[in-house]
C-alpha cells in the first residue's frame, strides 16, 4: 500500500494499451481518473523510482476520483398480493399538461375563418340578388328623341303589362309599328321572331333593346346574353339597351 501523502508525480501504466507515461503530475492523474480515462486496474508508481507498480484502486487519494457506479434500487411493487398504490406526481402531470397545451396552441383555429367565409358568401349572394332586381341603369333622357334614324335596325321592346308586374316583348323593324302577331310576346317568342327576321337580312343589322327605366335589369342582361351569342355568330352587327321612346303600335 502506498503512503498517505501521494507523490507530486506518477509513472502511469495503461494496462490495456500497454503504454507508460512518466512523470505525470498528480493533478493530471486525478483528472484522468475522474474522467474515466484511467481505470482501477491501471498501474501507478511514484515517478523517479523503481518501485513496484500498484493498481489505481490501491492509491486512496487517487481512488477517490474513480467514477462510482450509480445503483438505483427499485422496490417490488407487489408484496404478498397487495394492490399497488402509486403516489400522485403533480409535477409530472403539470409537465404533461403544459406539453399538451403547447401542442394545442400550434393548431390553427379554423372556426373564425369559416365564420368570415360564411359572412362573405351571404354578402355576395345578397348583392347578386339586389343587382338582379335593380332597375335598368340608363342616363336621364333630357335630350332623347325617337329611334327612327336607322330604318334597318330591329327593336325589341320590353314593356309592362297593365297589372304592373308582368312584362311583354314586341319586335319591330325600323321606325314602323310592330306587325300583327309580333307584339305581346314572351322572351322566347321574341327571340324566335328575331331569328326569323335575321334569315331575311343580307347585312347583319343593329338590334336595340327598348325598355322602361324601372324594369329589373335582369331582363336586359338575359336578353343581352342571347344577342351576344348571335353577334359572335355574325348574325347581327351590334346591340344596345336604350330607354323605350319608340312610338306605340
Amino acid at each position: 500500500m502506498s503512503a498517505a501523502k501521494p507523490p507530486k508525480s506518477f509513472d502511469v501504466w495503461f494496462v490495456t494499451a500497454n503504454t507508460v507515461y512518466k512523470a505525470v503530475p498528480y493533478n493530471v492523474v486525478a483528472d484522468w481518473t475522474g474522467q474515466g480515462r484511467l481505470g482501477a486496474a491501471d498501474q501507478l508508481r511514484p515517478s523517479g523510482t523503481d518501485g513496484a507498480w500498484e493498481p489505481v484502486s490501491e492509491w486512496p487519494l487517487i481512488a477517490d476520483y474513480l467514477p462510482r457506479a450509480v445503483v438505483t434500487a427499485v422496490a417490488d411493487p407487489v408484496i404478498a398480493g397487495e394492490p399497488i398504490s402509486l403516489p400522485d406526481a403533480p409535477e409530472e402531470a403539470g409537465l404533461i399538461r403544459s406539453k399538451r397545451e403547447a401542442e394545442d396552441d400550434n393548431e390553427v383555429d379554423m372556426i373564425p375563418l369559416i365564420d368570415i367565409s360564411m359572412v362573405l358568401l351571404v354578402f355576395f349572394i345578397m348583392m347578386s340578388a339586389a343587382g338582379a332586381l335593380s332597375p335598368v341603369d340608363v342616363p336621364e333622357m333630357t335630350f332623347a328623341g325617337e329611334l327612327k334614324t336607322d330604318p334597318e335596325a330591329i327593336t325589341i321592346s320590353i314593356e309592362k303589362k297593365p297589372n304592373g308586374e308582368d312584362v311583354f316583348y314586341t319586335v319591330r323593324e325600323g321606325a314602323q309599328p310592330a306587325k300583327k302577331g309580333l307584339d305581346n310576346l314572351s322572351d322566347a317568342e321574341a327571340l324566335r321572331e328575331l331569328d326569323n327576321i335575321l334569315t331575311t337580312r343580307v347585312r347583319p343589322p343593329e338590334v336595340r333593346l327598348a325598355c322602361e327605366k324601372d324594369l329589373p335589369s335582369k331582363l336586359v342582361h338575359e336578353l343581352s346574353r342571347e344577342l351576344g351569342t348571335r353577334q359572335r355568330a355574325g348574325k347581327i352587327n351590334s346591340f344596345a339597351a336604350i330607354v323605350n321612346e319608340a312610338p306605340k303600335k
